[in-house]
């Protein structure tokens, strides 16, 4: 098991996409599972339950990741339940704001830049004490591929943002052990369903025959950079290749 007794946050867990997929996975390499979401309660404990019937270990936590209190609340129980957080993944993120920069919806736009970097900068400092004491963390952003960028002025430059307050302090983070990556797919399609996401995280045969990347694909990256394997990876923007 590449996460075996480590403590994991997923912000934003409890949807249908690539949350869902690295709790589920992280869980599957023995990570402690803290499955955060905000209006998804059922499937939050649809997630919970599976990975307990398992003989794993995780809690289902509501948390608004966008406001401070939020985050305290979701780290202070995370911490009571568990005793420590190892790996924090920032998930959620912008909206979906497309009109070109003429007919730029400056709130829309500013309200996407402070979705994507506001879970950064209040879960960061609650999470980053106990990694920086015991010499071993890893901080894991979902962003997006900037030589692809989207179509939406707005969602790049949110995506942007979120990079660069996380890469910018990597040499920081790494001076006390702790890594910090960045996912960066393109557009991947959520599931039809919680039992599709279990069997692609099974690797079974949707696995086997899949011919695009699907949230299992970042999952298993997340995967990768919370293990050993992944160690003495830092700063890494990992892109995906789309057919």
């Amino acid at each position: 098991m590449k996460c075996k007794n480590k403590v994991a946050i997923v912000a934003g867990a409890a949807g249908n996409g690539m949350g869902r997929s690295i709790g589920l996975t992280l869980a599957r390499e023995g990570a402690k599972v803290v499955v955060n979401y905000l209006t998804s309660s059922e499937s939050a404990e649809t997630i919970v339950r599976h990975i307990e019937n398992r003989g794993g270990n995780a809690l289902a936590l509501r948390a608004d990741v966008t406001k401070e209190d939020g985050c305290k609340e979701l780290v202070d129980a995370a911490i009571e339940a568990y005793g420590q957080i190892d790996i924090c993944v920032f998930n959620p993120g912008a909206g979906w704001h497309p009109e070109p920069v003429e007919k730029l919806n400056a709130q829309g736009a500013l309200d996407d830049t402070f979705r994507e970097l506001a879970p950064i900068y209040y879960l960061m400092p609650l999470v980053l004490t106990g990694m920086f004491e015991r010499k071993w963390g890893c901080l894991i952003g979902l962003g997006l591929d900037s030589k692809k960028p989207s179509p939406s002025y707005a969602y790049n430059v949110g995506k942007a943002a979120r990079s660069h307050a996380l890469l910018s302090c990597r040499d920081r983070l790494w001076s006390h052990g702790v890594t910090v990556n960045l996912i960066c797919p393109g557009p991947v399609d959520a599931l039809p369903s919680f039992d599709s996401a279990v069997e692609l995280c099974d690797h079974g045969t949707s696995w086997e025959n899949r011919e695009n990347v699907t949230p299992q694909d970042i999952a298993e990256g997340v995967a990768v950079l919370c293990s050993e394997e992944g160690r003495f990876i830092t700063g890494c923007e990992l892109p995906f290749a789309f057919k």
